[in-house]
Parts: structure tokens; C-alpha cells; sequence
């Protein structure tokens, strides 16, 4: 099916034969994609979900994997986010298996998906180019030509580049041949092997900036020209930004891409975001005929964008939270970071920001978030921790179920004063989202442990509280008298997880 995909789309794209040629080759391609689509409930990866551990986890290793952890530690996680390149496919593989085919031997449930920059924009940079590159579309798709798939400024009539991002182009996402191009391309330079890289046991393609709001707002240039700013002529009109038209435009590929996909045996993942801003794109996601298996919240309930740039910030995390929780269909990857840490490994844990929050702070202050919403019978979420940007990665003992691990949840999370609490077997997580500190917070029974990071590995000697202090943007566990904090006193059912 790979060549019969490949031939169709060349004989349509790239063709000049007459107009009604043509509409025949797309009318074929519309029927093949429509018959990939048929059957298709969810397009999931092709391995099995990822193991039910208590606190399913991912990691995102970019730059070709040049921080690549051991296969050993990288193994643990149950989802990798990984870059595209020649070092990510070979960096963990032995014995002649490539990284992937390894990694999954020691994890057969892990699900690998692979980035990809997605079709809003085009990536210019060497590393990033899919099909038959940057130039090859300005010539054959660009200005002037009677099927444009670039955008094109407003004022200057130019190419659009990001100034964030300077290999970024904007394209028109709402062409309809583009998004097959970009379909077609991405799979075949991937999976079909036009570039020569080995992705046998991958399950995924990572899209990013696959949203449903336009992408660097205010932030487009002409290309080669940073002094000159610019809007794109299709989602810019009379000073406004045209999301709701971006929006429609986003929602058709993805009921183009998802299926597309699928019929060929892989995941489509979306860095999607906006989850506390806009919760109906979300609700909109879940709910699609073809739901994405997993998307993006690349602020998750802590990131370090805005204000000061020195210190963890925690965008609408009450608005976040019942959006996480309510996910029936798609798993939402909840990505917190920070990068205000000098330093590599560990130690640099112990730094603090601005506030005096430590890396070991906002960890806990994330998984405790994240368990407030995580659904342990949907599986609705990944959650991942990083102050090291998206290089270098770390599998904490707090991942690990023989350290942590309350068993199940007893219902959802509720509010009590300014604090979040949620009821599980051996106690419950505790969390203060306010930016005030809160005092003689309750536990909710006669009396339990406060754990922390501090003492989470050997907590017996923590004394029992009936009340507490929880410092502003903070998380704790509240382990019940007589329970363990690992998975030792659970049941067989769940002490793996």
C-alpha cells in the first residue's frame, strides 16, 4: 500500500498534466484516503497502551538524542517524544536492533513517537525539511502559483518567518492539497524510508503546533527581513487575528491526518495546548469521530513562559484540571518544565528559582496536580518533569510504584477552603494552587504523614499531624496511619502499577 500511496500522491502533486487529469488523481487519492478511514475507532499506536503504572510517564528528548540517558533509565518511561534523526534511531539499539526494536524489548508497552513540525508551518532547517524541500515549494507552491500552499504577508506579499523560530515558514493551512502533502511526505520520508532512517517499532508521529489558534501571533516577518512585520493575508483581517477560520482549518486536517495515519498503523499526536485557556478545544478533540490517541499540553501545570522568565509560573491550573479530568478518549501528555537551572543531572534539582521553589518542589507540586485529575480507568493522561528543557531527561524514584503508590482513587478531587484534595487507598494527595501560603490545613481522617520529596523513601518516622502548613504552589501527599507509601501494601492487582 506504501508505493500505491506514494505513486497516487506524485502522480497528483507533483503532476502538469491537464486540469481534468488532475481532478481524476485527486478523485482516486480522496477514495484511498476514505478507505483507510473506514473501520478506524481511534487511531492508537499499533503497540498495546502504555503499562497502567500508577503514574504513567513520558519524556521528550530532542537534538537528536545527544542527552540520551541509559536504555536502562530511558526504558522505565512509558512514552518517549523523540527527534528525528539518525542518533535518536541508533543511540540505545543493540545487538544490531535499532534504538527502537531495544527499547521496546525491555518496555513492550512503551509507546515511541516520533516529532515532526506540523503543517501550519514548513522547517526549513536541513534537519526538518519533508518532501522535496523549502525552495522546491516556493517554486512549484508558492507566490504566484494557481495552488499556493505558502501564506504570504499582507503588507509585503512576502514569505512569512518566525522570529521566534528563524527555519519556520507559515504556510496556508487551509489548502487542502497541502495537508495531503504534508500527510504523504512526513509518512514516507519517515516510515516509507526516503530518508534512509530505520523507525522499525516506532508507533507515533509527534505534530507539533497543531492547534487551534495561529501559531507566534504578532511574531511574522517577511522572510529574510526581521524589520519588516507582517499577518498572513487568509487569517488576518481588519486588525484581528482570524482564529476561528485557523480553528475550522486545524479540524480539517485532523480529520484528514488522524485517519491517514491510522490505516497505516500509526499514532497521530498533536502539541495541542491551550487547555486552561480554551477548554472547548479540547472537549472538541476528545469528542472528535477519530480522536487523536494522545495530545500535548506542553505548559502542563507548570512551565517557565512569562513575567519574569525566572521562576515556575502556573497558567490557569484550576482551569486546566476538570478539562484533564474529564478526557474520555484522548491522553493528554502534561509536559512541566522549567529553565532556569544551571547545571546538568540531578543536583541541579536542588536549585531554587526566583521564589524559592526547587525543582523538587515543582516536581511534586506537578504529579500531585496530576493525580488530581488523572482517571486510573480511562488512563487519560502521561505526565512528565523536567528542568533541563527538552535535552536531558530523568526517570525520579517518584515515578516508580515501589516508592509511590496510594493504590486506587476513591473519587474525584474536590475543593476544601483554598486546597485540592483527592481521596485514594493509602491516603490522599493535597495541593495549594493559590499563590498564598495556607495554614492548619486539615487532614481529612483522624491523622496521616505529610510526604514530601524529603522523605517519601523512608517516611515511618515522619510523626502523624492532624493539621499542616502547604506553601503556596505546593503538593503533598497525606499518607493514612498504617499504610505504605510504595505499592507493597496493595493489592496484586495494582502493586505493579
Amino acid at each position: 500500500m506504501n508505493n500505491v500511496w506514494d505513486h497516487v500522491w506524485r502522480s497528483t502533486i507533483l503532476s502538469r498534466n491537464s486540469g481534468d487529469a488532475m481532478t481524476v488523481r485527486r478523485l482516486v487519492m480522496a477514495v484511498i484516503l476514505l478507505a483507510r478511514a473506514v473501520s478506524v475507532a481511534s487511531a492508537v499506536p499499533a503497540s498495546r497502551p502504555a503499562a497502567e503504572k500508577f503514574i504513567p510517564t513520558f519524556a521528550v528528548c530532542y537534538s537528536d538524542a545527544k542527552a540520551a540517558q541509559s536504555i536502562e533509565e530511558t526504558a522505565q518511561f512509558d512514552m518517549l517524544v523523540l527527534s528525528f534523526g539518525r542518533h535518536t534511531s541508533t543511540v540505545w539499539g543493540r545487538d544490531g536492533r535499532n534504538s527502537f526494536v531495544t527499547l521496546r524489548a525491555l518496555h513492550p508497552d512503551i509507546v515511541l513517537a516520533i516529532y515532526a513540525l506540523g503543517p501550519g508551518e514548513y522547517n526549513t532547517a536541513a534537519w526538518g525539511q519533508i518532501g522535496e524541500g523549502w525552495n522546491w515549494l516556493k517554486e512549484n507552491h508558492g507566490r504566484g502559483s494557481a495552488d499556493c500552499w505558502t501564506a504570504l504577508g499582507r503588507k509585503t506579499g512576502a514569505y512569512l518567518q518566525g522570529a521566534p523560530y528563524p527555519n519556520e515558514r507559515l504556510m496556508d493551512l487551509a489548502n487542502t492539497n497541502w495537508q495531503r502533502y504534508w500527510c504523504d511526505r512526513v509518512y514516507n520520508d519517515y516510515w516509507g524510508g526516503r530518508k534512509g532512517i530505520d523507525l522499525a517499532g516506532t508507533d507515533a508521529v509527534f505534530a507539533d503546533n497543531v492547534q487551534y489558534r495561529l501559531i507566534w501571533q504578532g511574531q511574522w516577518h517577511a522572510e529574510s527581513q526581521p524589520d519588516q512585520s507582517d499577518e498572513p493575508t487568509t487569517y488576518f483581517a481588519d486588525g484581528k487575528w482570524l482564529n476561528d477560520r485557523w480553528r475550522s482549518d486545524c479540524r480539517r486536517f485532523l480529520d484528514l491526518a488522524i485517519p491517514a495515519f491510522a490505516g497505516q498503523g500509526i499514532g497521530f499526536i498533536p502539541n495541542f495546548g491551550y487547555m486552561g485557556r480554551n477548554p472547548e478545544y479540547w472537549q472538541e478533540l476528545d469528542g472528535l469521530p477519530n480522536p487523536p490517541y494522545a495530545a500535548m499540553e506542553e505548559g502542563g501545570f507548570v512551565c517557565p513562559w512569562g513575567g519574569d522568565g525566572k521562576s515556575f509560573k502556573f497558567w490557569d491550573w484550576e482551569k486546566k484540571l476538570p478539562v484533564f479530568a474529564g478526557l474520555r478518549h484522548t491522553k493528554a501528555l502534561m509536559h512541566n518544565h522549567g529553565g532556569f537551572f544551571a547545571g546538568s543531572g540531578l543536583a541541579a534539582m536542588d536549585g531554587a528559582d526566583a521564589n524559592g521553589m526547587t525543582g523538587w518542589d515543582a516536581l511534586w507540586f506537578s504529579l500531585t496536580s496530576f493525580l488530581l485529575g488523572f482517571d486510573d480507568v480511562t488512563r487519560n493522561g502521561f505526565l512528565s518533569f523536567t528542568i533541563w528543557k527538552t535535552g536531558e531527561y530523568h526517570y525520579f524514584d517518584e515515578f516508580d510504584p515501589r516508592y509511590l503508590h496510594l493504590g486506587k482513587a476513591k473519587g474525584p478531587c474536590e475543593k476544601r477552603g483554598v486546597c485540592y484534595y483527592r481521596q485514594f487507598d493509602d491516603g490522599w494527595v493535597v495541593v495549594n494552587p493559590t499563590a498564598e501560603p495556607a495554614h492548619s490545613v486539615p487532614v481529612r481522617q483522624t491523622q496521616a504523614r505529610v510526604v514530601t520529596h524529603a522523605n517519601f523513601r523512608d517516611c515511618f518516622g515522619t510523626p502523624l499531624v492532624t493539621r499542616f502548613d502547604l506553601p503556596a504552589h505546593r503538593g503533598v501527599v497525606l499518607l493514612s496511619e498504617g499504610r505504605q507509601a510504595g505499592n507493597a501494601d496493595n493489592s496484586m492487582t495494582t502493586a505493579n502499577r
